[in-house]
């Protein structure tokens, strides 16, 4: 019985040293998910930070029961530094798409590299500027529409991959963030550019040691009055494949494609980006057709074999389509979809995650 007593007397000791430990902005957590990662410090976390984890999960209704089980987080003593929460799918079927930040998103004073790829995010609060340690964002595949003025003022940021959006314009207060090595703003709607973008200090033409490019543009609707260090940029055509960016994908500015006629369709069949993407079961692309014409579209896998047909020498009239590919009946893995009308031939890729 002595036994018994003394070892819950150790255990209960133990228990509150540790959580005497935490200073009064802290709070100890006993046990942590495998998602998180501490590189100093003990299991005391900043209160400001977790809270800004919870709200997240509130305000978009996600599937988690702790704070820390959000995304992949890495911890350095108690603040929080890095955060991966892209939508990448996954098979456990817990809802983890981001929709809206919240307003205390500024109290992550500490965080430097943000993941918020492939979510639906369509705008960043002001308060997103308070973040002044951020130093890497990657904001790709959402449907950002705008920038916050204060962005400007983020300016230990090195990293800002904001492709894959709906940008229609940036704001001038990009320009003085003079510590920017890579910027990548391929696949949005930009029409123009601000006057002060020239200033920036960014390579415009050159590549990292792995290949990646320190400023690509490709993918835009830029035609008229851009500066020439844009125009004359060996990357101004440059966008990034959008699910590993593996590889260079030159994908021109749209503005003969984009040329509308009375009906608001381009004089080129148009093919959307496919949503969602990386997917479960099925997958949709919007289809923009200008005139009537005669389409192929098919589905290949990794291997270049072909596993599925959506259209076989349809002819499509004038309009708007949807199309549909259910993959249920297909493993997990890289797919492509391909349209083609005997002249022209696109190519999209598709990720089936189970």
């Amino acid at each position: 019985m002595i036994k018994k007593i003394t070892i819950s007397f150790i255990i209960s000791f133990v228990t509150q040293s540790l959580t005497g430990q935490c200073d009064s902005a802290y709070t100890y957590y006993p046990n942590l998910p495998l998602n998180v990662t501490i590189l100093a410090g003990d299991t005391c976390f900043y209160d400001s930070d977790v809270e800004v984890l919870d709200s997240i999960i509130t305000k978009n209704n996600l599937e988690y029961d702790s704070p820390l089980a959000l995304g992949t987080q890495t911890w350095f003593n108690g603040r929080l530094r890095f955060l991966v929460a892209g939508n990448y799918g996954n098979s456990s079927g817990v809802n983890d798409t981001i929709f809206v930040l919240p307003e205390n998103i500024g109290n992550w004073t500490s965080l430097a590299s943000l993941y918020l790829e492939w979510n639906r995010i369509s705008t960043l609060p002001e308060t997103f500027s308070d973040m002044i340690g951020l130093q890497s964002f990657y904001m790709n595949n959402n449907i950002l529409e705008n920038l916050p003025d204060s962005l400007g003022n983020l300016d230990g940021l090195y990293f800002l991959d904001l492709g894959y959006n709906k940008i229609g314009s940036l704001p001038e207060s990009i320009c003085n963030l003079n510590n920017l090595i890579y910027l990548w703003l391929f696949n949005n709607n930009l029409e123009s550019l601000p006057n002060c973008f020239c200033d920036m200090n960014l390579d415009w033409d050159n590549d990292d040691n792995g290949g990646y490019p320190f400023f690509a543009i490709g993918g835009n609707i830029l035609c008229e009055n851009i500066d020439s260090c844009i125009v004359e940029s060996e990357h101004f055509e440059l966008s990034l494949d959008q699910f590993y960016y593996s590889f260079p994908v030159y994908t021109p500015q749209e503005c003969e494609n984009v040329s509308l006629i009375n009906n608001g369709l381009p004089y080129q069949y148009k093919l959307s980006q496919p949503y969602p993407n990386p997917f479960n079961h099925k997958v949709i692309l919007d289809l923009f057709i200008p005139y009537d014409r005669r389409l192929f579209i098919s589905i290949f896998d990794l291997l270049g074999n072909e596993v599925d047909v959506i259209s076989k020498n349809r002819i499509y009239k004038t309009g708007k389509y949807q199309i549909h590919w259910d993959g249920s009946e297909y493993s997990s893995g890289l797919y492509f979809l391909k349209i083609n009308d005997g002249i022209d031939m696109e190519i999209k890729k598709l990720i089936l995650v189970k």
